[in-house]
């Protein structure tokens, strides 16, 4: 990093400026908001006030901008997270998402875009320490900076941090697509989707105005990824977007245990069909009369006539609950209609009150009955004659067999719900009532989701949606084999994009997961990485009692600017692990409480996936191997959580797969 002393200080007092410019803006909009609040105007523009003024709020973890371009303009163009107006409707920043900052991410020596020179800064927390200058001749190579490598090798703590900096010409193709269909990002480890994934999502929120007023919705496959990724957004400036684990999307607490095979059957797209024959089944037929006595004259409306307004709501496919409601209206507006033809015009106040009487609401009640979700399950798995007829041509006998509980709860409250008895009570809540949806949704890791699943998260969706995944990190029973698959159950017409280079994990950790990828998924390519590290693997023989002494010793040797620790062990292993780490005086914490003080973290294999860490610990491969049928697939993910260096401590032989002797 070579730099002029006078142009150094020249760019950090254009750092300071940016800094004033903003401030100011923040003042302005504050100011606005404490004014509109004291005369009473519109709480809703007062709210979006104060969010803006948030947004604004300069961070010490997001430098205000990261990158500059000469050329396309007479003056330098800052390239930052967000717009930082200079008070002359002149851009002091511009939006990291704008066209023209398209050039800073996608000009090359051959395509300069009529960029000449592109710069990028460093900073340590929001103090700037230097800039790399690229001047883009036919001769530039335009492989990975050396600025971007030192960035991606910068010792992480806590959670994943945004690249916005650092994104590469493929990656910034796949931010900007167009989302007039949903896009599946297929990539291989470290090729850096999920932060793909979280910058397209600012991107759109940008870009269209209904997303933003929709919102988006971030889905990760687990409580400790959300975490992981969850500051992303905000350092870009977008707060109002929801992140939620698949468990906590339909609303899973503490779930039961149930066998895989049982799981993977609730998970079949089959029981959408079971649940709504369910929820439909309970529409009565009509055997009385409906007779109103308080027109003149009486009206009579027969048991004929009410099944056909039923059977008209039922071809609708209205959602359950509000169909009651409408059953209501229509009862009521047949009465209208009646005393019309014989002269008499009752008004719509008139025929409001009917709908809503107490008359109309019994008669629609013992037709068409308020359910409640637990109820209609539990009644699915304790009645087998009630599921036969429900699962009839669905279901087979051993099937049906499987679903019944052999002592049900005598009510749905206690019952003891499993993670996939969510996923079904969630879709029985959309058949009974409507929900809101949002703008755009973020999926992760949505090559583990079962059919069900995938209804969970599609049916939330008013617009489009990005998914994130690899195929052959896919460690669940009831993933689906295919994108096409997934989107299928989605019910999105959709693209798949491959990113194929990996930026995050070294070439010499790759070169050992790609023996693992052979075995688990031949006939996906292997992963290349952009970069190479020497000795970014060591491998450690331990004692069955001496693993956590051998980790304690190898963390005590990292210096601290060598960044956290992740220890990854088989599922079964990590308690005792982490009593046995405990005990030599180095308590793992959670991944995204990771800090210089407290530098290590432990994660089963099986909540691994997503996650990243500058040093990886895998304990004992062959446990791995161990876990049934995904036990390969584990062990992929797991080799691949790395950013610069990966110790395989092992207490058995290592296995084949891995080409280590």
């Amino acid at each position: 990093m070579v730099v002029s002393a006078g142009e150094f200080e020249a760019e950090r007092q254009r750092l300071r400026y940016a800094r004033e410019c903003l401030a100011r803006d923040r003042e302005e909009m504050l100011r606005s908001a404490k004014a509109m609040e004291a005369r009473g105007d519109d709480p809703d523009l007062i709210a979006w006030l104060y969010r803006r003024a948030f947004q604004l709020e300069d961070r010490d973890d997001a430098p205000l901008f990261f990158g500059r371009i000469d050329g396309p303009l007479p003056e330098p163009v800052y390239i930052g997270r967000r717009h930082v107006g200079d008070g002359d409707d002149e851009p002091a920043v511009i939006d990291w998402r704008t066209g023209m900052a398209t050039r800073f991410y996608r000009a090359t020596g051959a395509e300069p875009m009529e960029v000449v020179r592109r710069r990028r800064f460093g900073f340590s927390d929001d103090t700037m320490t230097g800039y790399d200058d690229e001047h883009l001749t036919p001769e530039f190579d335009d492989g990975l900076s050396d600025f971007v490598r030192r960035q991606i090798e910068l010792a992480h703590y806590g959670p994943m941090r945004d690249i916005v900096a650092t994104i590469q010409p493929d990656q910034d193709h796949v931010v900007r697509r167009d989302a007039t269909r949903a896009l599946v990002v297929q990539g291989g480890p470290g090729t850096g989707k999920t932060a793909v994934g979280l910058h397209r999502a600012a991107y759109l929120l940008y870009e269209h105005q209904q997303i933003r007023r929709r919102g988006v919705l971030v889905v990760g496959p687990n409580d400790t990824f959300v975490h992981h990724i969850s500051r992303v957004l905000p350092t870009l400036g977008e707060v109002d977007c929801r992140h939620v684990s698949v468990a906590g999307l339909v609303g899973a607490g503490r779930a039961a245990a149930e066998d895989p095979p049982v799981a993977a059957l609730k998970g079949d797209r089959r029981l959408a069909t079971v649940l709504h024959r369910a929820v439909w089944s309970e529409v009565g037929r009509p055997t009385e009369d409906f007779l109103v006595t308080d027109t003149s004259p009486y009206i009579r409306v027969h048991p004929e006539e009410l099944e056909v307004l039923a059977r008209d709501l039922l071809a609708d496919r209205t959602a359950f609950g509000p169909a009651r409601e409408l059953m209501r209206d229509r009862v009521a507006n047949r009465v209208r209609r009646k005393l019309e033809l014989r002269g008499r015009a009752p008004s719509d106040t008139a025929t409001r009150k009917l709908a809503r009487s107490k008359q109309a609401r019994g008669l629609v009640e013992s037709i068409w009955p308020v359910l409640k979700p637990g109820d209609v399950l539990l009644r699915l798995y304790s009645d087998p004659e009630h599921l036969a007829r429900c699962a009839d041509g669905v279901l087979s006998p051993d099937e049906q067999r499987a679903l019944v509980l052999a002592e049900p709860p005598a009510r749905a409250r206690r019952a003891r719900w499993t993670a996939a008895d969510h996923v079904l009570l969630d879709e029985l809540a959309w058949l009974l009532d409507e929900q809101t949806r949002t703008g755009h949704v973020v999926l992760d890791e949505a090559q583990d989701l079962s059919a069900m699943q995938l209804r969970a998260v599609g049916r939330r969706c008013a617009g489009t949606l990005t998914l994130l995944g690899d195929l052959a990190q896919q460690t669940t029973a009831w993933g689906l084999p295919t994108w096409d698959d997934v989107l299928a159950e989605l019910g999105h017409a959709g693209d798949v994009v491959t990113l194929d280079t990996s930026y995050r994990v070294p070439q010499q950790v790759l070169d050992i997961a790609n023996r693992v990828l052979a075995h688990v998924a031949p006939d996906l390519p292997p992963t290349t990485s952009a970069r190479s590290a020497q000795d970014a693997v060591t491998v450690l023989r331990a004692d069955t009692d001496g693993v956590a002494r051998v980790i304690a010793e190898l963390v005590e040797g990292l210096p601290v600017e060598k960044g956290g620790v992740g220890v990854i062990t088989a599922d079964a292993d990590a308690e005792p692990l982490r009593a046995a780490l405990t005990a030599e005086g180095v308590e793992p914490v959670l991944p995204h409480e990771l800090d210089r003080r407290r530098r290590l973290a432990l994660v089963p294999a099986g909540e691994a996936k997503g996650l990243e860490f500058d040093t990886v610990v895998l304990v004992d491969p062959h446990r791995l191997l161990d876990q049934g049928e995904v036990g390969p697939r584990l062990l992929y993910v797991a080799l691949t959580r790395a950013i610069s260096h990966l110790a395989i401590v092992h207490t058995a032989d290592l296995p084949d797969l891995l080409g280590l002797g």
